[in-house]
């Protein structure tokens, strides 16, 4: 891939004529070099996290609903339940407050988790209204989408390189939502995993 897309770049430096469109691809170059040089997640970690999650057994519905959080931060679970075949649980807490999706990535669904890891250094380009974020929190890669209109916030996350996690909150701002969260409430998870 990263040999490709640098041919492909290269190919129309060389040919173009147009002066703008050489400043473009020029500068397209240069990314491409400093995703590389920068440690952009190599196929090698991908490789070796899905190698680890396949490995795995997946969780079946009754041990996902067993682990999955009964409070976060003061906020009650409002309901609870899985989805059928999905190897995922959805509930809601606070009286819809915050829902929270967790998806177990092990076995045949590791591209949950590899996917993530993948993606997780391009941000997508924010608006006045929306606002992306890629960061580590408490040692944790997260992604955020940020509804400043709306005040709404989904987060996506990887947990104990096994769990995708998805979470959204309302009339909250990411900041807000990752302390409304508590990454210790997600601890029955981790345990499993032994």
């Amino acid at each position: 891939m990263k040999f490709s897309l640098q041919f492909i770049i290269l190919f129309a430096l060389l040919f173009s004529c147009n002066p703008e469109a050489k400043k473009v691809t020029e500068g397209l170059l240069k990314e491409v070099e400093k995703i590389e040089k920068d440690g952009v997640t190599t196929h090698t970690e991908i490789e070796k996290l899905q190698e680890e999650l396949i490995k795995k057994t997946p969780l079946t519905e009754e041990e996902l609903l067993r682990a999955f959080p009964k409070e976060l931060t003061g906020l009650a679970l409002d309901k609870v339940s899985a989805i059928p075949g999905m190897g995922q649980v959805v509930g809601q807490f606070g009286n819809r407050k915050i829902s929270l999706s967790i998806a177990d990535a092990a076995g045949e669904k590791n591209a949950l988790a590899t996917v993530f890891i993948g993606n997780y250094s391009f941000v997508n380009p924010s608006t006045e209204n929306r606002k992306f974020s890629n960061i580590e929190r408490d040692g944790i890669k997260t992604v955020s989408d940020y509804n400043a209109y709306d005040k709404e916030t989904e987060m996506w996350l990887l947990y104990d390189n096994r769990y995708y996690i998805s979470l959204s909150g309302t009339d909250m701002n990411p900041e807000e939502l990752w302390q409304a969260f508590d990454i210790n409430a997600l601890k029955g998870y981790k345990e499993m995993n032994k």
